[in-house]
């Protein structure tokens, strides 16, 4: 299907009409604001961000002298969500052209904006400090399903967050294998961090890829819903400044149900293993493919077949990295491990706290115990009859949409969310034709989650810097939020669809 767009302004990035000058060059300066706030975010992960001892960060003088004290870590804290604001700022700036009809080169935009963060500290997470012990873990010949990293000892665990040092892996066998090939090359903890980074980067070309034409196909504007996602900086940030492996997953998934699109539904049913085979999740997008095989909705028969079959070519996938790195199935046994952080971004958590909570006062100590367990498996059979729901109902026209509710789900109703899950339903629900309402809810959530993911597990039991950030955070997310108000979607552009 071509599709092509009329009354639209083209305007490329090198002709944006507010520019400043750098070294006699005219640039867009939305650019400039966007990679100053970059940078200032990487100068300040230099101070803020948790690094091994043995690593150049912790020698870096000023640097060091920094984090040696409160004042110090709060000045870096200050300067990072001063980037970050900036960063949001400029993505702002250009939406508002955007949703305008301004058409805008956004993936070079999203590339300058990412490249101060490359090689600097994660940001806001220990994870990929886990990534790398967990590597060598493999690369020494220990299953990471049964042990965790504090069977090994130097320099590689220095970093890991102790809460994970006894822990098995959640992880599925591709990034596992992966870091386990990078850790016989070096066991030197910031490399192996920078290798896990590459993955991240591989995960947002994918998504850069595959946006635009699940866009065109979804008949939604691929410009509006590249900004929505690729340079969104809570992808950004979270994704390639944390490394974390969710994008991986996200991109694969992508490009799953883009290939599914054109045809190429087997192929996509591999990479839908292969997405599950880095965490869980990835795998829903089977729904999308399963829609695609059988486009209408209402015929369980057809549709039920249509599953069983894309679902057995995912799982067969999945099964089969497993058994080829050598690590077979045993991570589906270590589900439950993210689900010893109790995040209140679980509607689920919230809910069994708080009963857990008022049992406790009331002197029902038992039970106390029992209910967040209790209403974690509500919450989880909940999210799994939406799925199912989904599954069955969904139509090639809402088949984005319903992955990205599914996503969603598992995040707000199963044991445990952190900020970043949330980007998982991001580039489902930007294709899936949003509304003025859901676009706005979009874009104000990613503000939100950008500005105050300094707010993290790192700080737990610093009281001044969980006050003073809080303080800066709301500031700056109440001076984004009001000019989201200027920000608003203009209905999508008329469309004419041809064969071809």
């Amino acid at each position: 299907m071509c599709l092509q767009f009329f009354g639209r302004k083209t305007l490329f990035i090198g002709e944006l009409p507010s520019e400043v000058s750098v070294g006699g060059m005219r640039v867009p300066s939305a650019l400039v604001r966007g990679v100053v706030g970059s940078c200032v975010v990487a100068a300040a992960s230099l101070v803020t961000s948790v690094v091994p001892e043995s690593s150049w960060v912790a020698s870096l003088p000023i640097a060091s002298d920094l984090r040696a004290t409160l004042p110090g870590r709060m000045t870096g804290l200050t300067l990072m969500v001063a980037g970050l604001g900036l960063m949001v700022w400029a993505w702002l700036s250009v939406g508002r052209e955007v949703l305008a009809g301004v058409r805008h080169r956004l993936v070079p935009l999203a590339a300058w904006w990412s490249a101060p963060l490359l090689l600097m500290p994660p940001l806001f997470s220990r994870d990929a400090w886990s990534y790398a012990a967990q590597g060598a873990l493999v690369s020494k010949g220990y299953d990471p399903y049964s042990v965790g990293p504090g069977v090994l000892s130097g320099h590689v665990v220095e970093a890991v967050d102790p809460m994970w040092m006894s822990t098995p892996a959640p992880y599925g066998p591709l990034p596992l294998a992966y870091g386990g090939l990078a850790a016989r090359l070096t066991l030197d903890p910031y490399v192996l961090m920078l290798a896990h980074r590459a993955l991240a980067v591989l995960g947002i070309v994918l998504i850069a890829w595959a946006v635009p034409r699940l866009a065109t196909a979804c008949r939604v504007d691929p410009t509006v819903a590249t900004w929505l996602v690729v340079a969104n900086p809570v992808l950004i940030t979270h994704g390639l400044g944390a490394a974390h492996n969710d994008v991986l997953m996200l991109g694969l998934a992508c490009s799953a149900f883009a290939l599914a699109l054109t045809g190429h539904w087997g192929t996509a049913a591999v990479l839908a293993g292969a997405a599950a085979a880095v965490k869980a999740p990835g795998g829903l997008v089977v729904i999308a493919i399963a829609a695609v095989m059988s486009p209408l909705a209402g015929r369980a028969r057809l549709r039920l077949a249509s599953l069983a079959i894309a679902g057995s070519v995912a799982v067969l996938t999945l099964v089969t990295i497993g058994e080829l790195v050598g690590v077979g199935s045993g991570w589906l046994s270590a589900l439950d491990v993210p689900g010893l952080v109790r995040s209140p971004l679980s509607i689920a958590n919230l809910i069994g706290l708080g009963a857990s909570g008022v049992l406790a006062w009331l002197g029902e100590d038992g039970a106390a115990q029992q209910a967040l367990q209790i209403v974690r498996l509500l919450g989880i059979l909940t999210a799994l009859g939406l799925i199912a729901v989904l599954g069955l109902r969904s139509s090639i026209h809402n088949a984005a949409r319903a992955v990205g509710i599914a996503l969603l789900a598992v995040v707000l109703l199963g044991p445990t969310a952190h900020d970043w899950y949330f980007v998982w339903g991001l580039p489902f629900l930007a294709v899936a034709r949003p509304g003025r309402k859901l676009t706005t809810a979009l874009i104000g959530v990613s503000i939100i989650l950008t500005v105050a993911a300094p707010l993290n597990s790192s700080l737990r039991g610093a009281v001044i810097p969980i006050l003073v950030t809080t303080s800066l955070v709301l500031v700056v997310v109440g001076t984004l939020l009001g000019r989201l108000r200027t920000l608003q979607p203009q209905p999508q552009p008329k469309v004419i669809a041809t064969a071809g």
